[in-house]
C-alpha cells in the first residue's frame, strides 16, 4: 500500500510540474500576439478592426485559461503566498461583481446584492479572495439561462462570515454534487455552453478558500433548480490582536528553561504564529514539532510522541476538534494533554472543546506565560496538582492563595 501511495504521489507531483511548465510555456506566445494586435491598431489596421477585436478577445480568453492552469499548479505545489490584510467583505464582493459584470450584462442577468457595507471583516488576501468570489459569480452567470437571477448575501454567523451566491440556473445533479470542486470536473450536459472553461475554476475556489482557513459548500436540489454556493471564513472580531504578544528581550529573560523538556506538537495554519510559539518553547528546552494542518499533524505523530498538543481550532481540511479526536484515539498517545488555541472564546466554544476531549481552552491572543504554566502543571507530578488559573499558579501548598 505504501509503494502504491508513493507512486501515486510521484505521479501527482509530475502532473503538477507538467501543468506549471505548460502554463508558463503557453504564456510565452500570448504576449507577442496581444502586442501585435495593439500595433496593428496603432498603425490604423485599415478595415481590420473586426478581426483585431476577435484576435484580442480570444487571446485574452487564452490568458485567463493559462492563469487558471498556473493557479492550480501553484496551489498544488504550495506556492501561493497569501498577502493577508484586514478587509470588509463588502469591498471584496463589489470588486468581484466588477470582474463578472461583462458576463452579467452579456447574459442580461438580474443581480441582487444583500451585503452590509461594514461590520463583516475578514483577514484575507484581497486579490485572491476577489478571485474566489468572481469565479463563483462567473460560474453562476455561465450556468444560468439568459435573463436569470443571481443573488449575493453576506452575514455573520457564529464568528464566521458567510457569503452565499445563489442562481436560478441549470442546477447540479445529485451524483455530481460531491465532485464539483475537484479538478477537471464539469457538468457534461452543459458542455455546449460551458463558456469554455477548463473545469478548474471551482478547484481553485476550494483551494484558495481553504488557504484562508475557510470552507466552501454547494447545494442544489437537482437539474433545473439552480444552485447555492456558500463560503465561510473566520471573522475578524472587533480589532483582534495579533496571535502572540510582542516579544521583547525582557519577556524572554523571565522564561527560564524547565528542568525537563517535553515533546510538544503545535498545530496552527498561521505559519508565523506557529513558528514563533515553537521558537519560544524550544528556548525553554522543549522538543517541538509543528504542523500547519490536521493530516500533517497525524503524519508527524507516527514517529513522534508528544506529551502535549497545542491545537488551533480553525484549521483547513479538518478542524481542531477532529484532529483532537484522532489524537485521543491513538494508543501510543494515551494521556496526551490537549490544549485548544482559538479565536473563539464563548462559553459554548469552551464547552464544545471540552466535549471534544480538550483539557484546556485558551483564547487568542495567547499569553505565553499561561501556556508555560499549563505545560508546567501538565508535567507536575500527579501528587501535587498544579492548576493554571489565568496565569497564576495555584498549588496545594500555598495556604494563602487567594480564592480563584
Amino acid at each position: 500500500g505504501r509503494r502504491a501511495r508513493q507512486t501515486a504521489e510521484i505521479a501527482n507531483r509530475t502532473k503538477d510540474e507538467f501543468l506549471a511548465m505548460l502554463g508558463h510555456e503557453l504564456r510565452n506566445p500570448l504576449t507577442p500576439i496581444l502586442t501585435a494586435v495593439h500595433l496593428m491598431r496603432l498603425r490604423g489596421g485599415g478595415g481590420m478592426e473586426k478581426e483585431c477585436s476577435v484576435i484580442e478577445r480570444q487571446a485574452r480568453h487564452l490568458v485567463r485559461l493559462v492563469d487558471d492552469l498556473l493557479d492550480v499548479s501553484r496551489v498544488a505545489q504550495g506556492k501561493i503566498n497569501l498577502q493577508k490584510k484586514k478587509l470588509e467583505i463588502a469591498d471584496i464582493i463589489s470588486k468581484a461583481i466588477e470582474t463578472a459584470s461583462p458576463l452579467l450584462e452579456e447574459r442580461q442577468h438580474r443581480l441582487t446584492v444583500n451585503v452590509p457595507a461594514q461590520g463583516l471583516q475578514v483577514h484575507a488576501d484581497p486579490e485572491r479572495l476577489t478571485q474566489v468570489l468572481a469565479n463563483l459569480l462567473t460560474n453562476a452567470c455561465k450556468y444560468t439561462e439568459n435573463r436569470g437571477h443571481i443573488r449575493v448575501d453576506a452575514m455573520l454567523d457564529n464568528n464566521q462570515i458567510v457569503v452565499e451566491i445563489r442562481d436560478n440556473g441549470i442546477g447540479i445533479r445529485a451524483d455530481m454534487l460531491p465532485h464539483v470542486f475537484e479538478m477537471f470536473a464539469q457538468e457534461t450536459q452543459a458542455i455546449d455552453r460551458a463558456g469554455g472553461g477548463l473545469g478548474l475554476g471551482l478547484a481553485i475556489v476550494r483551494s484558495l478558500t481553504e488557504l484562508h482557513g475557510g470552507t466552501v459548500h454547494v447545494f442544489s436540489a437537482g437539474p433545473g433548480t439552480g444552485s447555492v454556493f456558500t463560503i465561510k471564513l473566520p471573522a475578524v472580531l472587533s480589532d483582534a490582536t495579533p496571535i502572540l504578544l510582542p516579544l521583547t528581550p525582557d519577556n524572554l529573560l523571565g522564561l527560564q528553561p524547565l528542568e525537563e523538556g517535553c515533546p510538544i506538537l503545535i498545530v496552527d495554519d498561521n505559519l508565523d504564529a506557529a513558528q514563533i510559539l515553537g521558537e519560544l518553547l524550544t528556548m525553554q528546552g522543549h522538543e517541538i514539532r509543528i504542523a500547519y494542518d490536521g493530516p500533517s499533524a497525524l503524519d508527524i505523530v507516527k514517529d513522534f510522541t508528544p506529551r502535549i498538543a497545542l491545537l488551533d481550532i480553525g484549521l483547513p481540511i479538518m478542524d481542531g476538534y477532529e484532529v483532537a479526536g484522532h489524537l485521543r484515539a491513538m494508543p501510543h498517545l494515551e494521556g496526551i494533554s490537549l490544549i485548544a488555541l482559538t479565536g473563539y472564546g464563548q462559553a459554548s466554544d469552551k464547552l464544545r472543546s471540552l466535549r471534544a476531549g480538550f483539557d484546556h481552552h485558551l483564547v487568542k491572543p495567547v499569553d505565553i506565560d499561561v501556556v508555560e504554566e499549563l505545560i508546567r502543571s501538565t508535567l507536575a507530578a500527579p501528587d501535587e496538582p498544579a492548576v493554571a488559573v489565568l496565569g497564576h499558579r495555584v498549588t496545594g501548598s500555598e495556604s494563602d492563595a487567594e480564592p480563584a
